[in-house]
């Protein structure tokens, strides 16, 4: 009884609507490539900050 409770669910489901040749609008928000330059500079300034922190820590007698 189950399964055909399944097979009369996945009949039920509405088609989607047929394309209608027009492009969708673009997603809103900023494109993700730029300021790439900054951040990868961002980064290996963190990335130098975070090894010299941790560099400290295992120096330090506790």
């Amino acid at each position: 009884m189950i399964y055909l409770f399944g097979i009369f669910s996945t009949f039920a489901v509405p088609h989607p609507p047929a394309p209608t040749g027009k492009k969708p609008p673009p997603p809103p928000g900023l494109p993700i490539d730029d300021n790439l330059f900054i951040l990868s500079i961002i980064a290996v300034l963190f990335g130098v900050y975070i090894i010299y922190k941790y560099q400290l820590k295992t120096k330090t007698p506790t």
